[in-house]
């Protein structure tokens, strides 16, 4: 258990020891290892022992690395205890909110992009120390990272998070064995198709048995309602609209745009191209034959090879609506944040933590498939070329980064995306789409009130 009034007092005795020594000792080197003097925080923190939070999702590839990760911590720190905490996936966030509501929030943790405005707004989470980086300033901190990378993360001037733990885009991801068999031309590596054509294509590619289907054209997890925005969203964007008015802060779910993405998915609906009833798992559906294509970030190339090295799968870039105006893809991640709750002592040593946790990137490519926003080497390389080398098919999902723009900002982010689920599932159940959609905002309008 934590002693949150000793380890303050700990800290203060701590500092005066400091300032009477005249000490003032280099932060860590951004690749984790000494750069030559000991790192402030360890140096501030030899007084006391120092017990630390951290929280994860139970993603299987990503807990032994997270252990190694936490046992080169503590013996670079050996006053630093990290308790290791991961759970479900599916009600992660939830237990995050909890343990900060009930006063037991943890000192580190993962969350994704979406959910920052939450955060900001309830005061949970702490910004950046970028000395912790070995950099002075906020605009260093940033240079550590792709460019954008850290767009849904920076909140009035103010950068949330240490890293981005999971950095991702989507593309088409197809079976090309499937399309060989149907008569179809292979797509461009370099041009997107447009929505219109990918439909005409997983129509086509939709497989009956017996009247039953045994392989759709296309398919995502239809009642996930971050993949409902994450699949629509850019068809949205690239027909002009947002689902939150830039000058009302308002969703809108009646604008043209709307229409005319929801009148897409009843198409792909009303040809069997995708078909929820027959979902069963992304991945594991794909590898097996069930859909021919699927929407999907680099994140899935080890997954497919392991569960069917037979495969025979490639790349395409994001369908389109308007290519040549506004070729829009999607941004999403999760990333690394300290507790606002935390003391000081003890958000010096969390920054520490998330600073070795970034600096393992190629751990957590060869290991867990994640792509990392922190920039670095490999062997004389680019991250993006090292991660493309294990997969060739890797390097059209990563020119599609180039193109992406983060998810919707708000606090009310799951209502709304609930609100956008239901509406897709009732249009695809042959509902009038326009009634579908002046409920939906009358009901979006309801949740957006205070």
């Amino acid at each position: 258990m934590k002693m949150k009034q000793l380890a303050r007092l700990s800290f203060l005795m701590a500092l005066l020891m400091l300032i009477s020594a005249c000490v003032m000792p280099a932060a860590p080197a951004p690749s984790g290892e000494s750069s030559g003097g000991e790192s402030a925080s360890g140096a501030s923190a030899e007084a006391q022992q120092i017990e630390l939070l951290y929280m994860t999702h139970n993603h299987a590839p990503s807990i032994p690395l997270n252990e190694s990760i936490i046992a080169e911590f503590q013996e670079m720190y050996p006053n630093v205890k990290i308790t290791f905490d991961n759970s479900p996936h599916d009600n992660f966030e939830q237990k995050i909110l909890t343990a900060f509501a009930g006063g037991q929030g943890p000192d580190i943790f993962w969350a994704g992009d979406w959910m920052v405005p939450q955060f900001v707004d309830a005061g949970i989470i702490a910004p950046v120390d970028p000395t912790a980086f070995g950099v002075n300033s906020d605009a260093e901190f940033v240079e550590l990272f792709e460019a954008g990378s850290l767009d849904a993360f920076t909140v009035d001037g103010r950068i949330y998070t240490g890293g981005v733990s999971e950095y991702n885009t989507f593309s088409l991801i197809y079976n090309v064995d499937a399309f060989t068999e149907a008569g179809i031309e292979l797509p461009s590596k370099d041009e997107p198709m447009t929505w219109e054509e990918l439909a005409d294509i997983a129509a086509a590619l939709v497989v009956e048995e017996d009247g039953k289907i045994v392989r759709t054209g296309i398919t995502w997890p239809p009642n996930t309602p971050i993949w409902t925005v994450l699949i629509a969203e850019p068809m949205l964007r690239q027909l002009g609209g947002e689902l939150i008015n830039a000058e009302t802060g308002m969703p809108d779910f009646t604008q043209e745009p709307m229409v005319q993405v929801m009148n897409y998915m009843a198409e792909l609906r009303s040809t069997n191209a995708i078909d929820p009833a027959t979902y069963t798992n992304l991945l594991q559906d794909f590898a097996a034959g069930r859909s021919a294509m699927i929407i999907g970030g680099p994140w899935a190339a080890k997954p497919l090879g392991d569960m069917n090295p037979d495969l025979n799968w490639e790349t395409a870039p994001l369908p389109q609506f308007n290519a040549a105006e506004n070729r829009v893809t999607t941004l999403y991640s999760w990333a690394w944040f300290v507790g606002s709750q935390s003391t000081p002592e003890e958000q010096k040593m969390a920054w520490e933590f998330v600073n070795l946790l970034t600096s393992k990137q190629q751990n957590w490519w060869d290991t867990v498939g994640y792509v990392q926003a922190r920039k670095g080497d490999i062997d004389g390389m680019s991250l993006p070329e090292y991660y493309a080398q294990s997969d060739e098919r890797l390097s059209v999902i990563f020119n599609d980064y180039q193109y992406g723009k983060f998810q919707f900002q708000s606090s009310k982010y799951f209502e709304l995306s609930d609100i956008w689920t239901r509406a897709l599932s009732r249009v695809w159940t042959g509902e009038d789409i326009m009634t579908v959609l002046e409920e939906a905002q009358a009901q979006a309008e309801s949740a957006m009130q205070p």
